[in-house]
């Protein structure tokens, strides 16, 4: 861990302890390193990317809506979740 992702987490941990939330108006969405499996492949042949929230931390495993279900989409050329 970076000295300054340590200390973002830091900032976001005492904000949400006193009741904030650094993405009431959306996440910050970067690419954290690593891949893992898209959930719409039936064929395990793709992947996507993991991504962090660079504000609060969070994460996204490909949660409909987020940017790893778009890495999904694009990469494995699925359109919604009704073709699984």
């Amino acid at each position: 861990m970076t000295k300054v992702r340590g200390l973002r987490e830091l900032v976001s941990g005492a904000v949400r302890l006193a009741g904030g939330n650094l993405c009431e108006a959306g996440h910050q969405w970067v690419p954290d390193g690593g891949a893992r499996a898209c959930p719409l492949d039936l064929t395990d042949g793709c992947s996507q990317a993991v991504y962090r929230c660079a504000r609060c931390g969070e994460y996204d495993y490909g949660e409909p809506g987020g940017p790893g279900e778009a890495d999904c989409v694009a990469t494995c050329g699925w359109f919604e979740y009704e073709n699984v």
